[in-house]
């Protein structure tokens, strides 16, 4: 273990080094630099002993100065707020929100209004934004838009933009796999009839950016609308609908139509609170859509790409940024903290979102399962969670793959310790290779046939979690004896490659619930995700997998509907209980991580919403992506620069 903890620490500082080199800060000797940085790994390892983000006993690295988040003083429109995106910087970037390279989540909430805005925290809470009202009761979910509402064009936007809204979602959006019937009622209401109750209802319809002016995608729409009326089928076992196989076709083809309208950026017409004025490779600025239904008392936002780590470390140094939430590793965080200490305000954001690594089943030999337990046995998460940057969660050790912060509420009392626990075990590990016939040659593992199989770890390079975990995971599967080939890659190679059928393991984002806060949205991920290792699926067909120890058949296309559907709080926990049996079993996810992001404010003159400083939140205003957090705050005027 020491050895393993010690290799893990150099592998750290070999990534950070041209980071620390480049902001100059030198280390006294090589043997000072190895003890200070063992004593901190240690310290924040025990600092994440607490795997519950939420657990308000949890202590995260903050900083101890006189500052509030509110600031008294006279407002200041002149000045331009600096926020992270993370959009295509390539010549593809195009106006089509619909398309990868398009204008995507990052940027979506200065460009779009939506309905509602979402939060778990400090209880459900749908705050209407679009909408003046809704009534959800009997499975009929009636919405009324506010009047007199605009396009940044100046055109009307009313129920029709919305219909083609909806209409644009079918094979997107799940919803459309219990909607009986749309209807437009007049120009500002429509109701929607849905075939069977669920809870999740409102989180599916009322949570989505309006981004579809009729006169700009009425046509695909109606194309979507001819799909969703004549080519879904009602399955009564399971009270959900379903694209039939020519359906399917269709939606491709359609599909493929509306993601070649490729618009520029600044030419696409929006529905929030700012539109495009102009744009490079590296940044976006943002000005007030005028013909919004008021105006933001921040007049100019700069949306800042990241760059790699290096390009993010030196604008971090040089003050680019008015805040931030970007991954920075253990070291850089903490030369951030002491170079802003009497400056910076920091929080922490609750992201429910899991860093881990998918396993490809299909591939040998990841698909035994004996195999893929080994490798869970053999990687020590705590040395991972020590690098990785701060804010960052154990996972559950039991691969099942439940979120910490969800697992009290979806689960009963004690029922997680009844799984197999993956923690690190060597001994487990080697006694699941024996049991499939395998044998240590030296330093190698080999199967029956002799032979020591390469085993890949693909990986982002510029993601500090990512980049620093997958290097030491690499390293730690090496000292065992598995044959690692270790792939970091830049970010659209990874895309690529994690989608492809040559994948074996791959750290991404998976497994999830930052959108509903519920397990539905884990296992849906989970089992559903072009990034998970699950053998392929005919489009219409049920997913089906079996447990290896037991036996036992699952069909996961009903299960997932049946917890989507489910609103007693007791069922509900059997159903999550029975996903978390089967991926316990199966092995097929490793999650390392569950994220609280430090959200970093720099400049002492711009005022927010106040809160608690240096926790984790559980608030309405700090919850989303940053850019989401900002819009909420924007709409109640609850962020501006003071003069």
């Amino acid at each position: 273990m020491k050895a393993l903890l010690q290799k893990a620490i150099t592998l750290t500082l070999c990534i950070t080094m041209g980071l620390i080199l480049l902001i100059g800060c030198r280390k006294d000797s090589t043997t000072k630099e190895t003890d200070t940085n063992t004593n901190k790994e240690e310290e924040n390892t025990n600092a994440n002993k607490a795997t519950n983000p939420l657990d308000t006993s949890t202590v995260l690295p903050g900083i101890e100065n006189d500052l509030t988040m509110v600031v008294e003083g006279e407002v200041d429109t002149s000045k331009t707020l600096t926020t992270l995106i993370d959009c295509d910087a390539s010549p593809a970037f195009n106006g089509n929100p619909y398309d990868a390279a398009g204008l995507n989540w990052s940027i979506q909430p200065f460009l779009y209004d939506y309905l509602t805005f979402y939060t778990p925290y400090p209880e459900r809470t749908f705050k209407t934004s679009l909408l003046e009202s809704y009534q959800y009761e009997n499975n009929i979910l009636t919405i009324k838009l506010l009047p007199d509402l605009k396009w940044s064009d100046g055109t009307v936007l009313d129920a029709t933009d919305v219909m083609t809204a909806f209409y644009t979602a079918v094979g997107r959006n799940t919803m459309w796999n219990y909607i009986d019937t749309i209807e437009q009622i007049d120009n500002l209401t429509i109701r929607i009839s849905f075939c069977t109750e669920s809870p999740l209802v409102l989180n599916v319809t009322l949570s989505m950016p309006i981004m579809t002016p009729d006169e700009i995608y009425g046509e695909w729409a109606e194309k979507y609308k001819d799909i969703a009326e004549n080519y879904r089928t009602y399955d009564e076992n399971i009270t959900m609908y379903k694209f039939t196989a020519e359906g399917n076709e269709k939606l491709t083809a359609v599909n493929e139509e509306l993601l070649s309208y490729k618009p520029a950026p600044n030419e696409a017409v929006f529905s929030g609170q700012y539109v495009i004025d102009k744009y490079n490779n590296s940044e976006i600025y943002f000005i007030p859509n005028k013909n919004y239904r008021k105006a933001p008392l921040i007049s100019s936002i700069r949306g800042l790409r990241p760059g790699d780590s290096q390009a993010f470390a030196t604008a971090l140094m040089a003050e680019a940024y008015t805040m931030e939430n970007g991954g920075l590793n253990v070291d850089m965080s903490e030369q951030i903290d002491k170079k802003y200490e009497k400056t910076l305000r920091k929080i922490y954001i609750p992201e429910l979102s899991s860093i881990g690594y998918t396993i490809n089943t299909n591939i040998y030999p990841l698909n035994i399962p004996e195999v893929r337990k080994a490798i869970s046995y053999a990687t020590d998460r705590n040395i991972l969670i020590s690098i990785a940057e701060p804010g960052s969660f154990l996972g559950d050790t039991h691969n099942s793959p439940m979120l910490p912060s969800l697992i009290g509420n979806y689960t009963t009392d004690g029922f997680i310790d009844t799984l197999e626990d993956y923690d690190y075990d060597l001994q487990k590990a080697e006694e699941m290779l024996t049991s499939v016939g395998w044998t240590k040659q030296g330093n190698m593992w080999v199967d029956e046939n002799g032979e020591s199989p390469v085993i890949s770890i693909a990986t982002i390079n510029s993601w500090p979690s990512f980049m620093m975990t997958a290097e030491a995971m690499s390293s730690m599967l090496t000292d065992f004896g598995f044959n690692i080939d270790f792939k970091p890659m830049e970010f659209g190679v990874w895309n690529e490659f994690t989608q492809s059928d040559e994948k074996m393991l791959s750290c991404v984002f998976l497994a999830g619930a930052s959108s509903y806060a519920h397990p539905w949205e884990v296992y849906s991920s989970l089992f559903t995700s072009v990034r998970s290792g699950w053998p392929a699926v005919e489009p219409g067909e049920d997913r089906i997998l079996v447990a290896p120890s037991t036996g036992k058949e699952y069909n996961i296309t009903n299960m997932l509907n049946e917890l989507y559907t489910e609103t007693d709080p007791e069922k509900t926990k059997k159903l999550t209980e029975e996903f978390m049996i089967l991926a316990n079993d199966l092995c097929g996810y490793i999650p390392v991580i569950e994220k609280a992001a430090p959200f970093r404010i720099y400049d002492t003159k711009l005022s927010l919403a106040d809160t608690e400083l240096n926790t984790v939140q559980q608030n309405y205003y700090y919850f989303g992506n940053i850019n989401t957090i900002i819009t909420k705050l924007l709409l109640d005027d609850k962020i501006y620069f003071v003069k």
